[in-house]
Parts: C-alpha cells; sequence; structure tokens
C-alpha cells in the first residue's frame, strides 16, 4: 500500500523534473543561438560575401549561382531541424505527461478501491441517510472482518448472525473472534458466553460436548455467571441429572438479578424436581419467601429517558430500610417482578421476617446509588408474603 504510494508520487516528481528539465535546455538552447547569429542573420551574410566575390572576379556567374543555392538549401535544412527537434521534444513531453497522468488517477482509484474506502464511504452514507437495510450491515461487517481480521470486528459479524438466526455461522465467527482475543483479555469470558449460547442455539436448542466444555471454561473463570450455569442445567437435565440441574439452576437464581429469568429457572427446577422425584428435603429450596407483582401503566403517558429506572421495593410499615428490592428497566415492564429473600440488602432483614409488607416503585436514575432518591409512582400497601396471587399496582407517571 504504502510502496504503491510511493510510487505514484515518485512518477509524478520524475515527470515534473523532466518537463522541467526539457523546459531550461529549450531556454539554454535558446539562449546560445542569441548569443550566436540566427541562421537567416547568416545567410544573408553569406549573400553578400558571394555577391562581393563575383563583382570582384573572384567568382563566375555559374559559381555564385550554385553557391546561392548551397546557402538556401543549407538554411531550409537547418530550419527543419530545429522545427523537427523541437516538436519531437514537444510531442514526447505531452505523451509523458498524460501517461504519467493516467497511471496516477488509475492508481489512486484502484488504491482508494483496495483499501476500502469506497466501501465505508458508501455504508457511513447510507447510515447517515437511514438506508442500510439487514444485508448491508452484513456485507459490510463481513468486509471488515476479512480485511481487518480482528476480533472486535469477528464478533461483531457474529453477533450479527446471532440476531438473523443464522447460529452456526455465528459460531465459526465467535471462533475466529476467540482466536484474535488474548487469553487474558478482560472481555474473554463475556465472549465466551455467547459462543455457547450460539452452540446450544445451533444445536437446535439441544446440549452438547461442545457446549459443556465451553460452558465448564467459563465457570472455572467466573463461577457466579449466570448464563452459564442456567446451560449447565440444561446440561444436566439432558443427562437426566435432574439433582445437579437443580443444584445448576439454583445457583443461577441466586445471581440472577432479572425476575423474568429467575421466574424460568424456577419453572424449570419444578420441572426437575418433578422428572427426579426430588423433594425439598433432599434440596432445600433457595427462594423460600417470595412476592410477585405487576405494573400498571400507560406507555403513552411518559416518554423513558435512557437514564431510567424503576426501584420496585418492599418495606415494613413505618420503615424506610427495604427488606427486598428491584431494579427494573422500563422494557421489562410486561413482566411479573420477583422480589425474594435473595434480594435483601442486609442479610439480618429480609422477607422471611415479616408476613406483610408495603411495595413502593420510585423512578429514579441509574446512576444513582442512594436508594432514597428517586420519585415515588406507585405503592400499595400491607401484601401478603408468599401469596399465590400477583399484586397489581397502578403506577402514575
Amino acid at each position: 500500500m504504502i510502496v504503491a504510494y510511493l510510487a505514484m508520487v515518485g512518477l509524478i516528481v520524475l515527470s515534473l523534473t523532466y518537463l522541467f528539465g526539457s523546459l531550461t535546455h529549450r531556454l539554454d538552447k535558446h539562449s546560445d543561438k542569441k548569443e550566436c547569429q540566427n541562421p537567416s542573420e547568416f545567410s544573408e551574410i553569406r549573400r553578400k560575401e558571394i555577391a562581393e566575390e563575383e563583382d570582384a572576379g573572384r567568382l563566375t556567374s555559374s559559381e555564385s549561382v550554385q553557391l546561392l543555392i548551397d546557402v538556401d538549401s543549407e538554411t531550409s535544412s537547418i530550419d527543419d531541424r530545429q522545427k523537427r527537434i523541437f516538436y519531437l521534444d514537444v510531442n514526447f513531453a505531452r505523451w509523458v505527461m498524460l501517461g504519467v497522468a493516467a497511471v496516477t488517477v488509475l492508481g489512486s482509484v484502484s488504491l482508494y478501491q483496495w483499501m476500502g474506502y469506497a466501501k465505508e464511504v458508501a455504508f457511513t452514507q447510507d447510515l447517515q441517510m437511514q438506508q442500510l437495510s439487514p444485508q448491508k450491515i452484513t456485507d459490510f461487517l463481513q468486509y471488515r472482518s476479512a480485511r481487518y481480521d480482528r476480533a472486535e470486528d469477528w464478533y461483531y459479524l457474529a453477533t450479527d448472525y446471532m440476531q438473523a438466526e443464522q447460529y452456526p455461522a455465528a459460531v465459526e465467527t465467535f471462533e475466529k473472534a476467540l482466536e484474535k482475543l488474548p487469553k487474558n483479555a478482560e472481555g474473554r469470558v463475556a465472549l465466551l458466553v455467547e459462543y455457547a449460547q450460539a452452540i446450544f442455539y445451533a444445536n437446535a436448542n439441544q446440549s452438547s460436548p461442545k457446549m459443556l466444555a465451553v460452558v465448564n471454561a467459563i465457570l472455572q473463570q467466573d463461577p457466579t455467571q449466570v448464563t452459564a450455569l442456567d446451560l449447565k442445567g440444561v446440561a444436566d437435565f439432558a443427562q437426566q441429572n435432574y439433582l445437579g440441574a437443580i443444584l445448576a439452576w439454583q445457583e443461577a437464581i441466586r445471581y440472577s438479578v432479572h425476575s423474568r429469568e429467575r421466574l424460568a429457572l424456577l419453572s424449570a427446577i419444578n420441572k426437575a424436581r418433578e422428572l427426579g422425584q426430588i423433594d425439598y428435603q433432599q434440596v432445600a429450596p433457595i427462594i423460600t419467601d417470595q412476592l410477585a407483582v405487576t405494573l400498571d401503566w400507560e406507555a403513552t403517558n411518559y416518554r423513558w429517558q435512557k437514564d431510567d429506572v424503576l426501584l420496585v421495593y418492599a418495606v415494613m410499615a413505618g420503615q424506610k430500610m427495604p427488606l427486598a428490592i428491584q431494579r427494573v428497566f422500563p422494557e421489562d415492564l410486561g413482566q411479573p417482578i420477583l422480589l425474594t429473600n435473595l434480594d435483601a440488602m442486609m442479610p439480618t432483614a429480609t422477607l422471611a421476617n415479616v408476613e406483610t409488607v408495603d411495595l413502593v416503585v420510585k423512578l429514579s436514575n441509574i446512576n444513582d446509588n442512594d436508594l432514597t432518591k428517586g420519585r415515588i409512582i406507585g405503592i400499595k400497601h400491607s401484601l401478603l408474603i408468599n401469596s399465590r396471587e400477583i399484586f397489581v399496582i397502578k403506577v402514575a407517571l
């Protein structure tokens, strides 16, 4: 790439040097001619000399005529030769400049295309004009991955394949990203998690030895990784190791902060208990006390900001310290919110210590660490713990 640029710059410099040298040479020749006599002036002087020689009787008339013919012929020959040399120099210089210009233009265009600037400019224009289609995005990501061969480019392409549900292609692309990513890179565990999910989906949502090997590698580095624990439970369940599945899924519940995920895991645990005939004496439930609630709100009444978060928490009547609390994002409001004994702020005060609580909903900022901040937008009093009812709170935004 750099060599091609240097070659084109060299051609331009050489052509300009040649053109300057040619002009300088012609100017020097022109000045030399001025210092000497012009061929036409020399011809006039020679004619006068021949006439004087003929008048003096030293030349005959025929000799004089012949000498004049020779002088004319020589003068004409010199003029033709000078014109021919001049035109040859000019034409050659023109062709050289034309060739250099053509090579420079074609070379620049070829380099522009080869380096991919045209594709990147076209992609940026489509992005600005909101004309990007999924296929255009995929094509561009494929180009960048092949072009730069970096871990982040392969990762973006793999996630694009995941969104398009092209799971076998995603598995291969995640593997290329992992090859390029250093072993001690900070985001390697997160990448392995997505890789394990891709393997799971590519195998028709079935466990496989390949997936289990990746899951075990993840848990060796991060034993609390929720998705890996979930997939480990799936693998144990597929092998009819229902006890192992329950233990893995209960650990996943312990570290999960999403109500939807917890509810799905609880359902899976109940299924494993039923098939494995494992009662609560064999494996005690990790969630002993819980409260389920949904929020009733009008989506058109409020425009959510990017930093908005809802704090949903249970408190004892007349107290400020929550017994259980969950952060809920606007996109999760369609699902039940599960507050459990695992969500206590302090181990000495949990839902297990009371029978009824008040439920409070606050609109807060995700960057605030102080849970007392925020605007109360919903509240309900005296709700029973461990009730089978899903309580509904109307939210006033």
